[in-house]
């Protein structure tokens, strides 16, 4: 049964039509017949996409009803970083914690998945990170659907790259380098560093425009392209040595046409590392044309048959998550959980036995607060017989139960007069972050607040909050109640790559004031 592969690149689509491990069918398409003429501008790039590819299938006669797709680096995120080894329920928490710094949006807007390599003479974790937003991933979903294929795997093209390599028994031992490219669709060139078969570092390289100014293509110019891939891979190189010095390349297998090959050879002769050109023809077939495109869409068809050592895929990671979502809650808790009707017989009559205890030490309690409801005194009204001493003393005693109750209600310290204030002090481009109101021990009320300023630089913003200080204390009743008010702390921070200015105001209120300050708040009620 044929099975397709299907490359999204960043100039092309590669289409590949296998059956065993023969290529039966294949295509490629330029990217740039969506902004012919052929397509009007208002229909949108996915349906022109769909367009192209069905043409495409129908041409060269291409019936697999299942398939994989790889896709190209601009659309993922790649990130490999070491962590130290964890117990493995902290393992995701710490993972997603490092892939915070590299991702400039939230987590949670991916759908990614990760790999570990243990490093137990270093005690070192190494964490190979892919992830793609949820819209992306959705879209080529959407894609495969119209095209009526069932996919079986998403993955990342350097790594079709990589089965494309096995497929031409490239050897994977030690730390070997693989360099994808194709000078005639200037299509996504693939630079990728493995050790023994898992990959930890790679670059993604685009020498043209992209496909959005694809009608403003930089240069034809063969030579000043050759030039500019060299120019890539001395970069490349260059980096991978500063952040790797200790793990030299033997080999690097290049995927590519028959152009440039002996200017390649010549160019990496000093470098001290082996280059091997893989022969694409014995395995795509003699009479078939070279297209990076074409071995990528190709190499990801086997994502079953030939397993690397890394097997990240992403829409199973989709297709796990939507289905979690459908299931209820218990059942999931309850998926691949054999019941050991024993255990669970025990476990109830424990539960039923605790609750029992439970009931058992309760009813003292009840006992005893039914006896007092039964036994309170009734509360009636004063008697004709008692006498004005009586009367008196039960007046005292209620005038000093409401004494009490007043002096409570008084001597509170009410937020609602500064939250009207302090907005009409903050002068512009100054903000609160906190606002706190205290009573000390000794019953002196305090408040507390923290603020940012930001005016632009320089020291406006100190300014700013001087100007907000002076304000509170013109202000008759803030001063009033406090008669020291000043700022306790200024400092600077970023914030969003701006300079902030970050400010404390304390407001307090000296002891032999108290007795006034409660007059105060008792006469502004």
């Amino acid at each position: 049964m044929n099975s397709l592969g299907i490359y999204f690149g960043t100039n092309s689509i590669g289409l590949a039509e296998v059956n065993k491990r023969k290529l039966v069918n294949s295509a490629v398409i330029s990217q740039a017949n969506m902004f012919s003429g052929d397509f009007e501008e208002k229909i949108p790039v996915d349906v022109k996409i769909i367009a192209l590819i069905k043409d495409a299938l129908r041409t060269n006669h291409m019936n697999a009803d299942h398939g994989t797709i790889c896709i190209s680096g601009q659309d993922l995120i790649i990130r490999t970083f070491e962590i130290p080894r964890l117990p493995s329920n902290e393992l995701q928490s710490a993972i997603n914690f490092e892939a915070k710094k590299y991702i400039p949006f939230k987590l949670e807007d991916l759908v990614y998945n990760f790999q570990v390599e243990s490093d137990s003479r270093n005690k070192l974790n190494t964490i190979l990170f892919v992830g793609i937003k949820k819209e992306i991933l959705e879209k080529y979903i959407a894609i495969s659907k119209q095209l009526n294929i069932k996919i079986n795997a998403i993955e990342y093209s350097a790594f079709s790259i990589l089965r494309f390599l096995k497929l031409c028994g490239a050897r994977d031992g030690g730390v070997i380098a693989s360099l994808c490219f194709d000078m005639n669709n200037e299509d996504e060139i693939n630079f990728m560093v493995s050790e023994n078969g898992f990959p930890f570092f790679s670059r993604d390289i685009i020498l043209s425009a992209g496909v959005s100014d694809f009608e403003g293509s930089t240069s034809n110019d063969p030579a000043e392209k050759y030039d500019k891939l060299k120019n890539e891979i001395r970069v490349s190189q260059d980096y991978y040595r500063r952040k790797f010095p200790d793990k030299e390349i033997k080999t690097l297998y290049v995927v590519s046409g028959q152009e440039m090959r002996d200017d390649l050879q010549t160019f990496f002769a000093g470098s001290g590392i082996s280059v091997k050109f893989i022969e694409t023809g014995k395995i795509l077939g003699k009479g078939v044309s070279y297209s990076s495109a074409l071995a990528k869409s190709f190499g990801t068809v086997f994502f079953k048959d030939v397993p690397l050592k890394v097997r990240i895929n992403l829409f199973s990671i989709l297709q796990k998550a939507d289905s979690s979502r459908g299931k209820d809650s218990i059942s999931a808790l309850m998926e691949g959980v054999k019941i050991d009707f024993k255990v669970l017989s025990l476990g109830v009559l424990i539960c039923a036995a605790t609750f029992g205890y439970g009931i058992y030490r309760m009813q003292p309690l009840r006992e005893e607060l039914l006896s007092i409801r039964n036994n309170r005194p009734t509360v009636t009204s004063g008697s004709a017989d008692e006498d004005y001493a009586i009367l008196a003393g039960r007046d005292m005693s209620l005038k000093k139960k409401l004494g009490n109750l007043d002096g409570l209600i008084k001597n509170q310290l009410y937020a609602t007069y500064f939250l009207d204030i302090i907005p009409r002090a903050l002068p512009d481009g100054v903000w609160l972050t906190k606002f706190a109101s205290m009573r000390k021990e000794d019953g002196r009320p305090e408040v507390a607040i923290e603020g940012e300023a930001y005016l632009g630089g320089g020291d406006k913003e100190f300014e700013a909050v001087s100007t907000f200080l002076s304000n509170l204390k013109s202000n008759q009743f803030f001063s009033n109640n406090f008669q020291d008010i000043t700022i306790t702390s200024v400092d600077r921070k970023m914030v969003s790559g701006k300079s902030v200015a970050v400010f404390s105001i304390a407001c307090k209120n000296a002891p032999e004031k108290k007795k006034n300050d409660n007059n105060r708040f008792s006469e502004q009620e």
